[in-house]
């Protein structure tokens, strides 16, 4: 995250919180505001050099696309506030949740 702040992309195994804050550009299933980096599953050379492939060739061949993804990754807020009121919306919802789900037993 710190890396981040000052333009660096993450290239990183998709594992413990580098899951949680790192979202591949590639992957569709996630909102795009929220694709910041590169991932790889396997902790091998294969994942890794694949990783490294697709970011290199983001680099070479659309340049305005990386320029705008380095502007987002050092824009984005890993403050203690905003995780907090992050968590505390994802709390929000499951207890609002779980009422709705008792009030109709």
């Amino acid at each position: 995250m710190i890396a981040m702040r000052y333009g660096s992309i993450p290239i990183t195994r998709k594992t413990g919180g580098l899951n949680d804050s790192v979202f591949d550009v590639d992957d569709d299933t996630i909102p795009f505001q929220y694709r910041n980096g590169y991932t790889f599953l396997y902790p091998d050379e294969q994942g890794v050099n694949r990783a490294l492939e697709r970011a290199f060739s983001h680099y070479r061949n659309n340049p305005e696309s990386w320029h705008q993804l380095v502007c987002k990754v050092m824009n984005m807020d890993w403050s203690w506030e905003t995780s907090a009121l992050h968590y505390e919306e994802l709390y929000a919802n499951s207890v609002a949740r779980a009422r709705s789900s008792a009030s109709r037993s």
